[in-house]
């Protein structure tokens, strides 16, 4: 009896611990604008749901009251995203067909649960931060949550919908896929945790900052996370979260001087500032205006936009596209192709280095070489099974390296930039 009573006990311990490291997330609150645009934007050639390239990625929806005609955008919506996102770990999503949602309202989206880096959820790059379970698995390459719904999806079934695949627009109606690539990407971590009172700003969830926030940055280039300059709370928080002029911290030099800015409105929105673009910057009708607070009836755009998919990336997605890296047939790899993706790319402390796409055992040597080929760093094991393997580069200068990446008899080297 003693025996039973401790392998309960520390059964109890492991899921209290396991808890502690996770706890449900907030959803996003998406709005309409009565106004027609009559924009069209298409799905991206090689990207597109009607092309042949493979899905990196598997999104299974689960569908609650709904119309077998609005079933069908949804698919389209998904394939566009399964060939983005690159992920072995299934991406399970819980969609409800609202009637009681009010007008102003398209959508209600969110990561069912988040989840902190600990000894039963590896490889997340950032320590006492929220990550949202699709990001969470992964990148841990595990399933965290036994098999239940990584996010929600919910449409108001009031709005006139547009349900058609063909891109374009129709007046008075809503598209869509256009919303849903919207809103599935709040599922994918596109979401903030920031808020504001009367009086302060503060963000978090019993400590720990979204992975979204950790990327918020002032016009100074200065953190919103950084506690040196900003409380949590403090009316600094406010007046930065409501001065119209946030950015999302991409280390890619290329948007060194047009970091993607963020929604901060003054007065505060709730549901809608911090966690989508600023409207007034990404125009409705122009590459980036996906994640724009609110669609407009007659509004299509089925193309995510570059701005989105590195912030996806910074925070820690695999992106297939991205950078000129297509992933044209993961089926039909042939055996001397090593697939290896370094991100994000240039790093700042943390490097993933990730192996998409393949569940078995490797034996994976990792070295860091200077521009003269010198090691500075190596990470060496036999029988790895994880998805994705991090390195610190924290104490290096800025400056070009490489990593010389072997899978067994296969050799990769990728430049990275710090």
């Amino acid at each position: 009896m003693r025996f039973i009573l401790t392998i309960i006990s520390v059964s109890l311990f492991q899921q209290m611990s396991f808890s502690q490291d996770s706890m449900p997330a907030v959803p996003v609150v998406c709005y309409l604008s009565e106004q027609n645009s009559f924009t069209e934007i298409p799905a991206q050639e090689f990207i597109s749901a009607s092309s042949r390239l493979a899905a990196t990625s598997n999104i299974e929806v689960t569908y609650i009251d709904f119309p077998e005609q609005a079933k069908v955008p949804f698919e389209y919506a998904v394939a566009i995203w399964e060939k983005y996102l690159i992920s072995t770990q299934t991406i399970r999503v819980k969609a409800t067909w609202s009637k009681t949602m009010t007008n102003t309202v398209l959508a209600e989206t969110g990561a069912t649960r988040i989840y902190r880096s600990s000894a039963n959820i590896p490889n997340l790059p950032y320590t006492n931060v929220w990550y949202p379970t699709p990001l969470a698995e992964a990148l841990s390459g595990k399933e965290l949550n036994s098999g239940d719904f990584d996010m929600t999806v919910t449409l108001n079934a009031n709005i006139n919908w547009y349900y058609g695949t063909d891109a374009k627009a129709q007046v008075g109606k809503y598209d869509m896929i256009t919303v849903l690539l919207h809103e599935i990407a709040h599922g994918l971590g596109f979401s903030s945790s920031m808020s504001v009172t009367d009086t302060q700003g503060l963000y978090g969830q019993s400590g720990s900052a979204y992975v979204f926030d950790i990327f918020m940055q002032d016009s100074k280039k200065v953190k919103l996370t950084n506690t040196g300059v900003y409380g949590n709370p403090s009316t600094d928080l406010k007046t930065s979260l409501t001065s119209n002029a946030l950015y999302f911290g991409l280390k890619n030099p290329t948007f060194a001087s047009s970091l993607p800015r963020l929604y901060a409105p003054s007065p505060f929105k709730s549901g809608s500032s911090f966690s989508h673009f600023d409207e007034s910057t990404y125009t409705v009708g122009t590459a980036n205006s996906l994640m724009s607070p609110s669609v407009r009836a007659a509004e299509v755009n089925h193309n995510p936009g570059e701005l989105l998919l590195n912030c996806l990336n910074e925070m820690g997605w695999q992106i297939n596209g991205l950078n000129g890296y297509v992933v044209t047939d993961v089926e039909n790899i042939p055996e001397q192709t090593f697939q290896v993706l370094i991100f994000p790319n240039p790093v700042e402390d943390i490097v993933n280095v990730a192996f998409p796409l393949q569940s078995q055992q490797r034996a994976i040597k990792i070295d860091l070489l200077d521009n003269q080929g010198r090691t500075l760093q190596r990470f060496e094991k036999q029988g790895v099974t994880v998805e994705t393997i991090l390195m610190d580069v924290t104490t290096l200068h800025k400056g070009m390296y490489f990593l010389r990446v072997l899978d067994g008899q296969k050799v990769s080297v990728k430049k990275i930039l710090k």
